[in-house]
């Protein structure tokens, strides 16, 4: 080794050394931890003028994939904020893509699975905190006052601690409690720019279960919720520009399946069996939107979760390059009046 190299190993080696001594300083902390609070604060999304759905959670119950949330799609424009169901993890997701939580128009539940409503506390004390000075409005079929009124309940000696410790002016007491809304299937929200539908889908033995479709300047999205492959659906995402589909993947269903039959667990071997009848299978909901004129088939609510790159392509065997996988803090942009479609 040459002398220069080693006088050169010998400086990185002492820069390294200085840099972790520094780095301990309560100055030097300090410092850094105001720089990056100021760049985070700095770094708020611009408004989209036009229709946006950002995926805050594309994981279904069966698999555990740090980076993939339970289900949650957040349909954004410059006058609305909806939320179409709030998994697990769901809400650490909308913090990560500082969604507006002070302007949250509503949450929207497809029906009331545990992995599709687990986060609903936590997204009412965060749009409570953020400046929210109403209710939060939470809408689903016939239910969902059940449901509310059981959060309300449990987070009610929370909600009042909180108040006590920040103050009513901070926190109005009266914004704390969720309110329920229920509907039959059809209109549920409209203003001027703003049409949200629902209809019914195929979730047996859960009944009922629903799917959305927003309506918002010539741009249309339609979100699945938990069902198989409907004509119900299919019918009401007739010349989507994007649908959001639950999907589910057989092959790795099925290896999984046999997989656990032969290590004797039989109970979670039958609970496999049972997820299969339904979920839509990949495999039919690529012709089904291709007949019903959808521009994007977007597949989320995977079952299973895929837990890397040798799981995700088995999700779209047999499926052309247009169907997408969902990730979570992925974005589709749709301007208005147009048939543009961007994602990043």
């Amino acid at each position: 080794m040459s002398r220069k190299l080693k006088a050169g190993i010998a400086v990185l080696i002492g820069l390294t050394i200085l840099g972790a001594i520094l780095y301990r300083s309560a100055p030097v902390q300090d410092a850094l931890m105001r720089a990056g609070a100021a760049a985070a604060l700095s770094n708020v999304p611009e408004t989209f003028d036009g229709l946006q759905v950002v995926v805050c959670g594309s994981a279904s119950p069966l698999g555990n994939n740090p980076d993939r949330a339970q289900a949650c799609l957040a349909v954004i424009t410059p006058e609305h904020f909806f939320l179409v169901d709030v998994g697990a993890r769901s809400p650490m997701r909308i913090a990560q893509a500082q969604l507006p939580m002070n302007r949250l128009t509503a949450v929207m539940l497809t029906h009331f699975h545990s992995d599709h409503i687990a986060g609903l506390a936590d997204v009412n004390l965060a749009s409570w905190v953020a400046g929210r000075r109403a209710s939060m409005q939470v809408y689903g079929p016939e239910g969902v006052e059940t449901v509310v009124a059981g959060f309300n309940q449990a987070y009610r000696l929370d909600r009042g601690y909180r108040v006590a410790h920040h103050g009513e002016k901070l926190l109005p007491r009266s914004a704390g409690p969720m309110q329920a809304n229920t509907f039959q299937p059809g209109l549920v929200w409209q203003d001027d720019n703003m049409t949200v539908t629902s209809f019914l889908v195929d979730h047996s033995p859960i009944d009922p279960a629903v799917g959305y479709r927003f309506d918002y300047r010539g741009r249309s999205v339609v979100i699945s919720g938990d069902t198989n492959a409907s004509d119900s659906l299919f019918a009401a995402a007739a010349g989507a520009d994007i649908v959001f589909h639950d999907a589910l993947a057989r092959d790795s269903l099925d290896i999984m399946q046999n997989v656990m039959a032969e290590s004797g667990r039989s109970g979670i071997a039958q609970i496999i069996a049972d997820v299969t009848d339904y979920h839509a299978d990949t495999r039919v909901l690529e012709e089904a939107a291709n007949a019903a004129g959808i521009e994007q088939l977007v597949l989320y609510h995977l079952v299973p979760t895929p837990m890397n790159s040798l799981t995700e392509p088995m999700f779209l065997r047999g499926l052309s390059d247009k169907t997408l996988l969902a990730h979570d803090l992925q974005v589709f942009e749709l301007p208005p009046e147009s048939e543009e479609i961007t994602i990043r």
